[in-house]
């Protein structure tokens, strides 16, 4: 029996720890690919015990350490799934590339007039270029915690001039 061999019982004789770490990564069963990351996992599994086995007599300190090993790597790849998504994303649309007037043509509901200059910077660079509060905090010297209340009035007003 090969080295991978043993790595692959044993790491089927431990899945209760696999599931363990992909919960503790949130990757939940509900997810559509949960299988695929808990195939991952093993593969990953079994090759830790192998490289293991190679440099380590003990076994005592191995759950702890495949553990870690597994939440380390099975985080790097979320990470990366994350960064292609972004950027290969079909749903987001470019704002920078259309003018200012014809998105606000497309939110015709809203009435510019009632709303401070603060709350059309908000609506403008937070809502449709995506801007963090902070940075917009820092640029108009106002508080983050500040924004956030201009924020929720003016998603209140906008939900107010969407009824009418």
């Amino acid at each position: 029996m090969t080295d991978l061999e043993l790595g692959f019982q044993h790491a089927l004789q431990n899945q209760r720890l696999i599931h363990g770490v992909l919960k503790r990564v949130h990757i939940f069963v509900t997810r559509c690919d949960y299988d695929d990351y808990f195939q991952e996992a093993m593969i990953l599994y079994a090759q830790t015990y192998v490289k293991y086995c190679q440099n380590e007599d003990d076994l005592s300190k191995f759950n702890r350490y495949v553990f870690q090993k597994l939440t380390w790597r099975l985080t790097d790849m979320l990470r990366q799934e994350k960064r292609y998504n972004d950027f290969h994303s079909l749903e987001e649309f470019d704002f920078q590339r259309v003018p200012e007037v014809l998105l606000l043509a497309d939110l015709d509901f809203v009435n510019l007039n009632e709303l401070s200059e603060i709350e059309k910077a908000i609506l403008q660079e937070h809502f449709i270029d995506g801007q963090s509060l902070v940075i917009l905090a820092k640029r108009y010297n106002h508080t983050s915690r500040g924004l956030r209340y201009c924020r929720n009035r003016l998603l209140k007003k906008l939900r107010h001039m969407s009824v009418r």
